[in-house]
């Protein structure tokens, strides 16, 4: 009987052991070099058909995505936890894999320490340099730094920032080491077209602006704006992200209504505003488009506040915007418990977002048209007669 039992349990210690390595033996050990990039072909996940029919394919356009912001405290680094930081972000990949140009708001630093906080503000955010892997993996080609949290951690943290995202090949507007390089704009170039989107904040101290001899972001200036774009040429396309508004609000201010048909006027063809954390309506006017906020990209805050978020993919044809297409972001974070989800909304969520958002286009005379889970905002006539859902 003792022989027996010696078996069993041998056998029983054996088969554990076998179990175990046979389970993990198709999950390799990431090597130390990692970097989180996911290479082609990618799954397609975004094509279904949903109550309103199929989504538009609009082909033959220079397409420009654009996200909310993004941080990586609270739920981001919780969801970075994992083996695998670059998982619960992979929603999105072969969404952005077939952009020109991929940009959004990064509203934190990003240090090589841990840093000492800036006690003098209620929320501080920061990031550490192997955080921007997430941001590689995505193919993000450039990020806005106009905002009010780009000196959370002073010129120190700003200097920091800048350096990484070098190293990480990530280029940025709107902020600098001194007030001159926080005026440049991101330049991406296509089919002789050169896209530039230049970066404010109307947010914030006077200590976190850019001086002639210091660091900061960009302070937001009608009249700076205006000149930046003033000898304009034939084949540019100016575009402006604008950190303003009122946090929590779903309407525009007047004042800000009125400032972007200025800017219009002036000459960008899109204003692209975050900082209310959730997302605003568009407005159209005959030379071009403000999308007052886009709300969150990244962010994974429970804040009862806050719903879904939009980004927006902006198709030209040249020089001239054609059509914006609203891609509905999953952001009711404080409605999961435990782990975070970070992923494009399909099917009839998706759907229900948008006609809340369609109203919130109406109010600022603006058509929504919704098919196949997306919103699309058409500027050209002949393209919304023409266009065919997929």
């Amino acid at each position: 009987m003792f022989r027996f039992l010696v078996f069993v349990f041998l056998f029983l210690l054996t088969s554990h052991t076998y179990f175990q390595r046979s389970v993990h033996a198709d999950v390799p050990e990431p090597p130390e070099d990692y970097e989180g990039i996911i290479t082609p072909p990618y799954e397609d996940y975004f094509r279904y058909k949903t109550s309103t029919g199929s989504g538009y394919r609009i082909k033959h356009t220079t397409k420009i995505w654009v996200g909310g912001d993004v941080m990586f405290n609270w739920g981001v680094r919780d969801a970075m936890k994992g083996e695998d930081p670059i998982l619960p972000f992979r929603s999105f990949t072969s969404l952005l894999y077939n952009m020109d140009y991929r940009m959004l708001n990064l509203e934190t630093p990003i240090l090589h320490k841990t840093p000492t906080l800036d006690k003098l503000k209620s929320y501080v955010f920061y990031g550490e340099k192997k955080d921007l892997r997430v941001l590689t993996a995505l193919q993000i080609d450039g990020v806005f730094l106009g905002n009010n949290h780009t000196m959370d951690l002073g010129e120190t943290g700003l200097k920091d920032t800048i350096l990484s995202l070098e190293e990480s090949k990530i280029n940025f507007a709107g902020a600098g080491r001194n007030e001159e390089e926080s005026l440049r704009p991101l330049i991406f170039k296509k089919d002789n077209i050169e896209y530039r989107t230049f970066s404010f904040s109307d947010i914030g101290e006077n200590r976190l602006f850019a001086s002639a001899k210091s660091a900061g972001a960009a302070y937001f200036r009608v009249g700076t704006a205006e000149r930046l774009i003033k000898k304009a040429k034939l084949n540019q396309v100016n575009m402006l992200s604008l950190h303003w508004g009122v946090e929590y609000s779903p309407e525009p201010t007047e004042v800000q209504r009125k400032t972007a048909k200025y800017l219009v006027n002036a000459g960008y063809q899109v204003i692209l505003g975050h900082h209310p954390h959730v997302p605003q309506g568009i407005e159209v006017f005959p030379k071009g488009i403000a999308i007052y906020s886009l709300g969150n990209f990244l962010f994974g805050s429970k804040n009862s506040y806050l719903k879904h978020n939009i980004s927006v993919v902006l198709h030209f044809v040249g020089t001239a915007l054609v059509c914006a297409e609203i891609i509905p972001v999953f952001g009711k974070h404080q409605t999961l418990p435990g782990d975070q989800y970070f992923f494009p909304l399909g099917g009839e969520e998706s759907e229900e977002f948008l006609k809340e958002y369609a109203l919130l286009c109406k109010n600022l005379g603006t058509e929504l048209v919704i098919s196949g889970g997306r919103g699309y905002v058409f500027l050209d006539k002949e393209l919304k007669a023409n266009v065919k859902p997929y």
